[in-house]
């Protein structure tokens, strides 16, 4: 295999977001194509996508896992109060039953009152029980917490880990959330079997990046069956390399890492 991989700039909501294009080609013709915020993300990932392709096998069943579809979560990246309900009403109309709301959100209340399935309660610093009576004051649907440390809580939580030692120290976790662009794409596979040995559920998560991506990721959600999935980061981008749009439901077809939404037509774009 032979590979070319370039640094790029996508330009979204909130900024410019940084990232390399990886693209690989294999004797046969195939070729696969990855996106990470790192070059070693984006190489991974386009190296099992050009397998995948070879075989003529969804990226899914290479990974060990079987096809089928995956539900995803919408992340809530507005934190104004207005913004932020605004974007919560609009994916709740596109059929997305489940809501990621960051905690600091200044319309986390506002939101949480939505008719969502469930509400996924996201922390970037320490947990606080605060937030948590704020959402349940408001709602009926299912909490849940994903933060960044093990956190005292009667609704299930989901600590965000990046290593095997992160892992290993946990001890009152229900699951744990993976984000592929901050673990890595083969680390993400291999920390997500592992905390299936230690009984914990698994949620897969994605940052503010390309579909590329994002569907590599829909498909590793898949092979570990996750029982939370956000892949919704490709939605805040203005351009991207590939098209895919709302996707509250992803099935994952292949070859490789490609996947069909119902809910909208459904285009693939070739990466440059």
């Amino acid at each position: 295999m032979t590979a070319e991989t370039r640094r790029l700039t996508l330009n979204a909501a909130a900024g410019p977001v940084e990232g390399y294009l990886c693209r690989v080609h294999a004797s046969d013709g195939n070729y696969g194509t990855g996106f990470g915020y790192d070059p070693t993300t984006a190489h991974e990932m386009a190296i099992l996508d050009a397998e995948a392709r070879s075989e003529g096998l969804p990226l899914v069943e290479v990974l060990g896992g079987e096809a089928g579809t995956v539900q995803s979560a919408f992340r809530v990246h507005d934190r104004s109060k207005h913004g932020g309900l605004r974007e919560a009403r609009g994916v709740l109309s596109e059929g997305y039953t489940m809501i990621r709301v960051p905690a600091e959100s200044a319309g986390i209340a506002s939101i949480s009152s939505l008719d969502f399935e469930t509400i996924l309660l996201d922390f970037d610093e320490r947990p606080s029980e605060r937030a948590l009576e704020e959402v349940r004051m408001v709602t009926d649907a299912e909490i849940v917490v994903i933060a960044p440390r093990e956190f005292d809580a009667d609704v299930p939580v989901y600590v965000k880990v990046t290593s095997e030692e992160e892992l290993h120290a946990l001890e009152e976790a229900d699951g744990v959330a993976l984000s592929v662009q901050r673990v890595g794409f083969l680390d993400t596979v291999i920390l997500g079997r592992k905390a299936r040995e230690q009984g914990l559920d698994v949620a897969i998560l994605t940052e503010v990046e390309s579909a590329i991506s994002v569907k590599a990721a829909a498909h590793i959600a898949g092979a570990l069956g996750a029982e939370i999935c956000d892949l919704s980061g490709h939605l805040p981008l203005y351009e991207d390399l590939e098209s895919l749009g709302y996707a509250p439901e992803i099935e994952l077809t292949g070859p490789g890492r490609e996947v069909r939404v119902h809910h909208d037509p459904y285009e693939l774009a070739e990466a440059p």
